[in-house]
């Protein structure tokens, strides 16, 4: 995982071979990295190689205290003071496809997708990010079935070629800096619909850790 800055815009590269998973570090990084934003910068979220994030390292058990901190991380993303730009290549695959949900400008490759194994694996949370990127109803069918998702039935993704990918994720973030950044911040405020996501997964978090089967 790395952090580099150009001026006003920070972009943070999750690069943990082969494919991106979400170990205990991995989601801390993510959340000392959005903590540590300012409302006059601009996050750009990416990742090395070829797929964005197989998601949770199944490595990790995805219970307790390792849901609590994936969670922690992807509200840290919803709640970033500053605007969030995630680009993802390859497959987005559970906490990966969450993170990519999370950002208020979401750029996915032409030839990507996203699925949500979540009950495959054992857990029942994502509704309440996912349906940032997807209808609620069909964020509902996607998490039940863990189907695949192609880029292109992502109408609330920038959907770009993969070659184009770094650059249209690189020009969203300058575009978002080119403009004042107290109304930027005011409007992800005002709006509200940033925090009712994070507070809809966090309940579904402490239901899914509460259960009582």
């Amino acid at each position: 995982m790395r952090v580099q800055r150009d001026g006003r815009l920070v972009r943070a590269t999750l690069d943990r071979p082969p494919v991106n998973a979400f170990d205990t570090a991995a989601y801390r990084w993510l959340t000392e990295v959005c903590d540590g934003m300012r409302p006059d910068e601009c996050l750009l979220i990416d990742a090395a190689g070829r797929v964005f994030s197989a998601g949770h390292d199944r490595n990790e058990p995805a219970d307790g205290e390792g849901l609590t901190l994936g969670a922690g991380a992807l509200t840290a993303v919803l709640r970033c003071p500053a605007p969030v730009v995630v680009a993802a290549q390859g497959p987005a695959i559970g906490a990966g496809a969450l993170l990519l949900a999370a950002a208020d400008v979401p750029l996915i490759a032409a030839d990507a997708w996203l699925s949500l194994p979540e009950l495959d694996v054992g857990v029942t949370v994502g509704h309440g990010i996912l349906s940032r990127l997807l209808p609620p109803a069909v964020a509902s069918r996607v998490l039940l079935t863990s189907e695949r998702v192609p880029a292109e039935q992502l109408a609330a993704a920038v959907v770009v070629p993969a070659e184009e990918l770094s650059s249209a994720a690189e020009g969203a973030a300058r575009v978002l800096l080119g403009k004042p950044f107290e109304l930027v911040s005011l409007a992800r405020r005002s709006w509200g619909e940033r925090e009712r996501a994070a507070t809809a997964y966090e309940s579904e978090v402490a239901a899914f850790l509460s259960r009582g089967f």
